[in-house]
């Protein structure tokens, strides 16, 4: 059975939370929900963690060593992240909202604040069973600490509160130590940091006043008190400065960051400002404005050179090179949630791959228009988006719609994607040029359109308007004139979908709210067309036909049915009852379980009169998607956090994937609990319950303020929806990939992206640094294991080795053996191998081809790629077409033969795009360092040279590496080098 696993969260907004580089400050660290975002700012790769905090995450805490992550949500319940391995260590609940917690420079020591008191933790250990143990609390604050400071000793920190107040502590008894208290403040201090000598402490408060206190030593100091700790010798502390950042009183410092090694200050302000400073004399060397609104986030770099910021009413994260003035990240997700997505059609790779494989075309042209991997997504704030999926971000928008997208396809040629719109239009985008090429409008006037379809050839597109006479509209690609205008339905058109039969090019259905499917024949030549209806049991909410072209359409009802219909004879040829496998949500305000109970007395317990007894029938499938193979069929309902796959063959249920367990959204649980509930039953989510103020109360009553200017009564979707239904989890479209190794699905809080869990390693978006590894054989018997492997690899046996490694499908262990083969044994290994193992043996390939996860042996791979298509092409064939024999649990479609096929030939291409740059680029240096001119003059270096060449020429098999050598030669330094070698590499 097919499983997959979550592998990244598109087109979701930031809302707030710290922001954390990796040491290296390669990696930049985000909080998206209650997931962790991984942004790797070098290889333009973007990851989302697959741990899930309970509530939406506040605060992240990553060691100085890049080990340990600590993950804080909202309500105080912390995960310890594994960073390397992206797993769970332990949880832990630190009883109430935390606004500040610090790992020590050495990583032994956890500074958390807990409303005015400090509690110092212990690093856990293996040794401590990951478990924290608390060393001690500290108290002295009268207001909530927001910020802390370590030495570079890790033996002192300082914490800075609300009540404008900096204390200094001790991490450990030290007896000639004096806790220090400044009260030079007069507004609530944002961040308090030390400088590298540990002489100075500097503050900032949110008036935008920096305070430099500074500690002097008495002059009396003997040389025992060299040993002694700086703060624990003999001294005073003094404040030695104060500086302004010169910004207007109602502009407040919000967040502030630090950076010791380069001395650099950023500040970022309630107006959106962001200020760079350098100390300690507070000189602005940069000013960059981001809007009007507050920034949540600042953090510099490890060097000082990438300022990250973010801006949780924006919904926006850039990182800034302040140097050169440029933007190193910028990404923004869709504002009020995702409406649509789909993924670019395999069919590219025929089309363009030759172009988009050169090194001229795109970075996100090469690495995923050959696999289909581009997804465009449509959002109630009218934009459409691209993304690559495999790297996770987003590298063009389009916004000229001015209303909700309400659906978007690809056209199966995969060079333009199409939109259609509540504003009444209906674009088409070039994915060459990026520009809006075509635009479609309705004859009658203005309407809205909510439905979108595409024919098999990328001639016509077709779109269902709201309202009116609930037509189809059809029009032509080339020239955007209307072709034809189609009505027969009596209620709205919900969904549209072109056959992909061969036989039947320009057959379309309709699926409308009045219980029908419409069939027409585009092609048939009367115009408006007869179209052929066919009755479901209720209103139809979604169609999708098989892509295996067998005329078998799938039409989900209101009634929570999925009807298969073949539509040349009109007949159905299976259903499935989805209101048992639906779970439902329970939203804050229901005064209702959201349990399948409905209808049951009580007392009667589990007795029923009939098997409709007990359930929920206000379910239903609002969206549905095929695989590529058409074996499996995808499900959401919109208010279910779950999506369902079911198998077309038998029509049953093979697996059920849920979303999230974020308790922060509403519908996502099916019980709540009693306790966080009023007497009246409504929930405690629904009401504002903090008893302390925001950190800064002017800008928070402001967002308030234009929130509720802008929200209406009744809308609980778009723009005008309250904060009550900002929370609510919808799920409203699903999408496969072309190669069906990935899937998404649109929520009101981003793109839910899995991939197919093949084991060996993670797949396409595995951890930064390095994939979680899963150990799922192909074979398990007593024959097959790690001791055989490693025995017939002693003995000699290479292919022997190969076949059990391949079996037992360990990549550890498979990519030993592959890397002891002989490359005059390759053949021959390759050859032993059988037919089962083969999809094992294209998988390893394509993952020792990633950068991420492979070698860089690429001459090496080549020769194992050729091979295994010189002697297994007609195997590998037969098994694409699905004529091969298969047996036991080997048994793989004839889809995941294809996908494999297809994700090595991506990887090929990509290797060969990126060395094709580079040699290029070496032809040009190789050309610039031959034309160098010599030291000597010409005429001495030609008489000379003749007599070289005739003493020293070269062997004929070896002229060609002597002329590839000798330019290689003028790279280096000239050095007290042989003159007479010279001589004869200018003459070569």
């Amino acid at each position: 059975m097919t499983s997959y696993r979550f592998t990244n969260l598109l087109g979701a907004t930031y809302k707030g939370g710290s922001l954390e580089y990796t040491p290296d400050g390669n990696v930049l660290l985000s909080p998206v929900g209650n997931r962790v975002n991984a942004v790797d700012l070098v290889q333009g790769r973007c990851v989302t963690l697959e741990p899930e905090n309970r509530e939406d995450v506040a605060l992240l805490a990553l060691t100085q060593d890049g080990r340990l992550l600590l993950s804080i949500d909202v309500s105080g319940h912390a995960l310890l992240i594994n960073f390397v391995r992206c797993s769970v260590l332990t949880r832990i609940n630190f009883k109430g909202r935390v606004h500040a917690a610090k790992w020590s420079p050495n990583g032994k020591w956890l500074v958390v604040s807990h409303a005015r008191k400090t509690m110092l933790w212990r690093t856990p250990t293996v040794e401590l069973g990951w478990q924290f143990v608390k060393e001690k609390v500290v108290a002295g604050h009268h207001d909530d600490v927001v910020d802390f400071a370590w030495t570079s000793n890790s033996k002192f920190f300082a914490s800075s509160s609300k009540d404008g107040t900096v204390r200094l502590w001790c991490t450990e008894y030290l007896e000639d130590f004096q806790p220090m208290a400044l009260l030079e403040h007069r507004s609530p201090v944002r961040a308090v940091f030390f400088s590298e000598d540990m002489h100075y402490i500097y503050s900032m408060s949110r008036d935008g006043v920096l305070v430099a206190a500074k500690y002097t030593l008495k002059e009396d100091t003997t040389a025992d008190d060299e040993e002694i700790h700086f703060y624990c010798r003999p001294g005073k502390w003094a404040v030695e400065s104060k500086a302004y950042c010169q910004q207007p009183m109602y502009n407040k410092v919000t967040r502030c960051d630090f950076d010791r090694q380069s001395r650099l200050l950023a500040v970022g302000f309630s107006l959106g400002v962001l200020m760079l400073f350098e100390m300690p004399s507070l000189q602005a060397l940069q000013t960059l404005s981001l809007g009007q609104e507050a920034l949540d986030a600042v953090r510099l770099g490890a060097k000082g050179d990438w300022l990250a910021v973010g801006s949780g009413a924006v919904g926006q994260l850039l990182v800034w090179e302040w140097r050169s003035e440029t933007y190193v990240l910028k990404q923004q997700g869709h504002h009020w949630g995702v409406k649509c997505c789909a993924f670019s059609p395999g069919a590219v790779t025929l089309k363009r791959g030759k172009a988009l494989a050169s090194n001229e075309a795109r970075p996100e042209e090469r690495s995923s228009a050959l696999g289909g991997r581009l997804l465009a997504t449509g959002g109630y704030d009218g934009k459409v988006k691209l993304f690559n999926a495999q790297s996770g971000l987003c590298f063009v928008t389009f916004a000229e719609h001015t209303a909700p997208v309400q659906q978007v396809c690809f056209t199966p040629q995969g060079n333009a994607v199409l939109s259609a719109s509540a504003d009444g239009s209906v674009r088409a985008f070039d994915l060459l040029r990026y520009r809006n090429f075509r635009t479609f409008a309705s004859p009658d006037g203005l309407c809205q359109f909510s439905s979108l379809a595409v024919d098999s050839g990328g001639e016509i597109v077709a779109a269902s308007a709201k309202g009116g006479k609930y037509a189809i509209y059809v029009w032509s690609i080339q020239t955007g004139n209307i072709l034809e205008v189609l009505t027969g339905h009596t209620s709205h058109v919900q969904a549209l979908h072109f056959s992909p039969s061969a036989a039947h090019p320009g057959q379309l259905v309709s699926g409308s709210w009045d219980g029908t499917l419409n069939v027409w024949d585009l092609y048939a030549g009367t115009r408006g067309g007869a179209a052929e209806a066919l009755q479901c049991s209720s209103s139809v909410l979604c169609v999708s036909f098989d892509p295996r072209g067998n005329d078998l359409l799938a039409a989900s009802c209101l009634s929570g049915q999925i009807l298969f219909w073949n539509v040349t004879t009109a007949q159905t040829v299976g259903s499935i009852d989805g209101l048992r496998d639906i779970q439902s949500a329970r939203q804050w305000h229901d005064m209702f379980s959201a349990i399948n109970a409905r209808g049951v007395k009580a007392g009667r317990g589990m007795r029923k009169r009939n098997p409709t007894d007990g359930l929920n029938f206000n379910q239903h499938y609002n969206s549905i998607a095929y695989a590529k193979s058409g074996e499996l069929l995808l499900c959401s309902s919109q208010n279910s956090p779950s999506v369902s796959l079911y198998d077309t063959t038998s029509y049953a249920l093979t697996s059920r994937v849920t979303l999230t367990s974020n308790r922060s959204l509403s519908g996502v649980q099916a019980f709540l609990n009693s306790k966080f509930m009023t007497e009246a039953g409504i929930s405690w989510k629904q009401y504002d319950l903090s008893d302390s103020e925001a950190d800064d109360l002017q800008v928070f009553k402001e967002q308030e303020r234009r929130r509720k200017a802008l929200a209406l009564p009744g809308v609980s979707v778009g723009e005008a929806k309250d904060a009550y239904s900002d929370k609510e989890l919808h799920l409203w479209s699903v999408a496969f990939s072309a190669d069906s190794q990935q899937f998404a699905v649109a929520t009101t809080h981003g793109v839910f992206v899995y991939s197919q869990d093949a084991g060996g390693i993670a797949g396409i978006s595995g951890g930064i640094y390095g994939g979680d590894s899963r150990f799922v054989p192909q074979i398990l018997t007593k024959a097959v294991s790690a001791p055989a492997v490693l025995k017939a690899l002693e003995d000699g046996e290479i292919s022997k080795a190969m076949i059990l490694a391949l079996a037992l499908n360990d990549y550890a262990l498979l990519r030993k053996v592959y890397e002891q083969v002989p490359v005059s044994s390759i053949e021959l290994v390759v050859a032993s191998i059988g037919a089962p193992l083969l999809p094992a043996l294209l998988r390893f390939l394509s993952l020792e081809l990633k950068p991420q996860t492979g070698t860089p042996h690429y001459q090496f791979h080549v020769l194992w790629i050729s091979s295994l298509i010189d002697l297994h092409f007609q195997t590998l064939l037969e098994m694409s077409s699905g004529r091969a024999l298969r047996t036991g649990s080997l048994e793989s479609s004839s889809s995941d033969v294809a996908a494999l096929c297809l994700q090595l030939l991506v990887e090929l291409s990509q290797r060969h795009a990126g060395m094709s740059k580079i040699f290029e680029k070496n032809t040009y240096s190789l050309r610039f360092l031959g034309s160098v001119p010599s030291e000597t003059g010409d005429e001495e270096v030609g008489n000379e040279g003749k007599e070289i060449k005739e003493e020293t020429k070269p062997a004929p098999d070896l002229e060609e590496e002597a002329e590839a050598e000798a330019p290689l030669v003028e790279e280096e330094p000239q050095l007290a080098a042989p003159k007479k070698k010279k001589k004869r590499r200018l003459n070569t």
